[in-house]
């Protein structure tokens, strides 16, 4: 019963330590999360969409943002053409 105990506590240990380290950024992936972050916010504040929008960067400096269905198109349409060229954003899908 003890070793049944001990090897469930090490398995779990093993696991714990495993998602911490997948989890974790190198320097490089914390420098493109916050160039595109920079680059995602400047636009959308620029454009008075900051409150209208939401966003997450992965760890290449890709982005997936969503737009509050208020957003007119034409808005949309030109944040999006903005954010696209941007050589900060590494990618971009856009809802």
């Amino acid at each position: 019963m003890k070793h049944t105990w001990l090897l469930w506590v090490a398995f779990w240990i093993s696991m714990a330590a495993g998602c911490v380290d997948q989890q974790s950024l190198t320097q490089e992936e914390m420098e493109n999360q916050n160039r595109a972050d920079a680059v995602v916010s400047a636009v959308l504040f620029e454009n008075d969409l900051d409150e209208a929008a939401s966003y997450n960067i992965r760890r290449d400096g890709f982005v997936v943002i969503k737009f509050a269905d208020s957003v007119p198109f034409e808005k949309y349409n030109h944040v999006v053409g903005v954010l696209r060229t941007n050589p900060a954003i590494s990618g971009l899908r856009a809802e």
